[in-house]
């Protein structure tokens, strides 16, 4: 009788337990609790903060692509009676972050399956959720961290049964998180099993919270970016076509080699070639099985390196936070590697905490409540507040329809003046406002001059020149900027 040897399916049930995971992500929210920002802050460039926290608290429409599934799941976290606002707003981000840790080592568990030792698995998440720009991002009001926790989510689908319907629907709610995320679309193509458009349809319907920004724009939210009542401004939104002017096919070495040494994790890639994550058989039917996973290995490299050719073509100060996606697939690609170490591989993520500790910690930048609550309360009555842009008209909107401060006064940003939208919903908010059809701000500012004062607001972050005056922010503090015209009534 002649036997014939099966090889193991591609993709394994992931582990029953979850002690592993678990572990992860408590340690990783424990590291994080320790440096989270007890506040409102600029920290880690993280100037939208006001904007998104305000947006969510209030149920609007944060600036492009509209991050819906931000809002709707921040929102929840705004209602814990803990804190700030934003403070819970921190801690959502950190949630996320901590969770995205778990979902990871979960997805090495899967995708290697018996090639990798749990210390291994344990340094490779611990080194992610460590790694500067991930724990940077977890402390502090951003979207990055809720992005890391669906991508983490979809790559675990994915390990477990490739291409399906469940893989395709994290993958589109990742895309609603952050519009770098399509960049995984092509990991569809592979591992699949099965009737082949259901990951599409999976990836359509997890696209369902755009769906939601008609309504939310019929709120009174005064943070509603776009006019999402027509499909021309609603695709103007989801798509991000007003950043489109951000890439420059040009190259700068300095700026290269700082996106570089965010990007650390990655030379292990470069070290260690990553190896096929099935065991190796005698049979036949192993040949087709080891070319996926070859394909697997190489597309998911690929899709890294992505990322950072994206960060390096995005002019922004903040490019870096765009490599994170990232870093965790190469963490995902990379874990084996750490296996040769055995339990010292830990080492990794304990002298990762030790050395960057004291720069995570966001508690100890400069705060931002002193110079916003120092504006609202020395602007004069019903004053028009004018202010040059993000920094301080997304802190403005916090403080001032979240927290409540100063409901007599009106916040207009010329910036967002040039817009038409934002023109039309001021003027609809705001009906005893004189607001102008065409982009004319010294029009609006005479016109309502005759009955309000107009104010030119901004906060500034600077350095401080003496020693005995630096506080909590260290080198750095924001100081307020309040100029005012009277009106004439």
């Amino acid at each position: 009788m002649t036997s014939t040897v099966r090889a193991e399916p591609l993709i394994r049930e992931a582990p029953a337990h979850v002690t592993l995971p678990l572990a992860t992500a408590l340690i990783s929210l424990g590291v994080y609790l320790l440096t989270i920002a007890p506040d409102l802050t600029w920290a880690n460039g993280a100037i939208d903060g006001g904007e998104l926290i305000t947006a969510s608290a209030t149920l609007g429409i944060p600036h492009p692509p509209g991050y819906a599934t931000y809002v709707l799941a921040g929102k929840l976290f705004s209602f814990l009676p803990v804190g700030t606002v934003a403070f819970r707003y921190n801690l959502f981000a950190a949630v996320c972050a901590a969770g995205a840790a778990g979902l990871l080592a979960a997805a090495i568990c899967t995708f290697h399956r018996r090639s990798v030792s749990t210390p291994s698995v344990l340094a490779t998440t611990l080194a992610f959720s460590f790694a500067p720009l991930v724990w940077g991002q977890a402390v502090v009001a951003e979207v990055y961290s809720l992005n890391l926790l669906i991508l983490a989510a979809f790559l675990l689908a994915w390990s477990r049964r490739g291409a399906t319907g469940a893989s395709g629907f994290w993958l589109g709610m990742a895309v609603t998180t952050h519009l770098t995320s399509a960049l995984l679309i092509p990991l569809l193509f592979v591992r699949g099993s099965g009737k082949t458009w259901r990951p599409w349809l999976g990836l359509v319907l997890g696209l369902w919270p755009l769906l939601v920004l008609p309504w939310l724009a019929q709120g009174k939210s005064s943070v509603v970016w776009g006019d999402v009542s027509t499909l021309a401004g609603w695709w103007w939104l989801v798509s991000g076509q007003i950043y489109g002017a951000n890439f420059r096919l040009t190259f700068d070495s300095e700026r290269f080699l700082a996106l570089l040494r965010s990007f650390f994790l990655g030379l292990g890639i470069l070290l260690n070639r990553p190896r096929g994550t099935a065991p190796p058989t005698r049979s036949a039917e192993s040949a087709p099985v080891a070319a996926d996973l070859r394909r697997s290995n190489v597309l998911l490299g690929i899709i890294a390196g992505a990322y950072f050719l994206f960060a390096v073509l995005y002019d922004s100060p903040d490019a870096a936070i765009y490599m994170l996606p990232g870093l965790m697939i190469l963490a995902l690609l990379i874990a084996p590697q750490l296996n040769r170490l055995g339990p010292f591989a830990l080492l990794i993520p304990v002298m990762l905490v030790m050395l960057t500790f004291p720069s995570r910690d966001a508690g100890r930048y400069a705060p931002v409540r002193p110079a916003a609550e120092s504006t609202l309360s020395n602007a004069p009555e019903h004053a028009i507040l004018l202010t040059p842009g993000d920094r301080t008209i997304f802190t403005l909107w916090y403080f001032h329809h979240v927290e409540g401060l100063r409901p007599d006064i009106r916040l207009v940003d010329s910036n967002l003046f040039a817009f038409d939208w934002y023109r039309h919903r001021l003027g609809t908010l705001h009906p005893e406002l004189e607001v102008p059809d065409r982009d004319d701000l010294e029009t609006f500012e005479q016109a309502n001059l005759i009955s309000r004062p107009v104010c030119n607001a901004s906060l500034i972050e600077t350095e401080l020149n003496e020693e005995k005056d630096r506080g909590p922010g260290g080198d750095m503090v924001i100081i307020a900027d309040l100029s005012c015209a009277r009106s004439a009534k």
